[in-house]
């Protein structure tokens, strides 16, 4: 009866390795899985269409005018300036991401005031990070101190430009965001002239936008 005994303790023994190699085969059995991930895509460009210069309720012929600072906004009696905007593809992407604009026939004091939109054309949010003035390459990525440019190559600033409260803004798919601009042009400017420069906005992807 007891060599009975002995023997039934080894079966077990067996019994139970053959379990546990079945546990462990069926844990190690690798499954393959055949599929498409898609990512998406980061888009921004200007709206067609959207550029409002100064005030469409005022008439379109006066010209406006600021002291130093764009303070004391005013409007004047005659119609000598004007400011022509286009938008551009400057990435050959097919959306319009620079706005060129073109003021002629400007001098000391004249002012102007360019509103937008924006719209996101991707498929993930995005925040504006900053903008970027050309001629010159000068780059803001926050509200204030208003800029200065040089925009006829005779070393001394030819405008000031104040920029509205729009970084670190989220846009999410479809959506639209509006953007504006105010310009006065100072002192030095030799009559009659006619400045160009371009505006660039530059977006990051919402969750990499740079903390302050």
């Amino acid at each position: 009866m007891q060599n009975k005994k002995l023997m039934v303790i080894p079966m077990l023994l067996v019994f139970a390795l053959v379990l546990t190699g079945f546990a462990y085969a069926h844990w190690e059995k690798i499954i393959t899985i055949n599929g498409t991930v898609k990512t998406g895509n980061m888009c921004a460009e200007f709206v067609q269409g959207s550029l409002i210069q100064k005030d469409p309720f005022d008439p379109p012929t006066l010209d406006w005018t600021c002291d130093d600072g764009l303070v004391n906004i005013r409007q004047l009696t005659k119609n000598i300036g004007h400011t022509n905007c286009t938008l551009e593809d400057t990435n050959n992407d097919n959306y319009k991401d620079t706005l060129k604009i073109e003021m002629g026939n400007v001098y000391p004091s004249y002012y102007e005031h360019i509103a937008w939109k924006i719209h996101n054309c991707g498929t993930i949010p995005w925040r504006i990070w900053r903008v970027i003035f050309n001629p010159g390459n000068i780059i803001i990525n926050e509200t204030g101190p208003i800029i200065k440019l040089d925009l006829n190559g005779d070393t001394l600033p030819d405008i000031e430009i104040d920029w509205g409260n729009n970084f670190g803004d989220q846009v999410d798919p479809c959506e639209n965001i509006d953007l504006s601009v105010d310009f006065h042009i100072l002192q030095p400017i030799p009559k009659n002239s006619i400045l160009t420069f371009t505006i660039t906005i530059e977006i990051v992807n919402w969750n990499e936008y740079p903390p302050k």
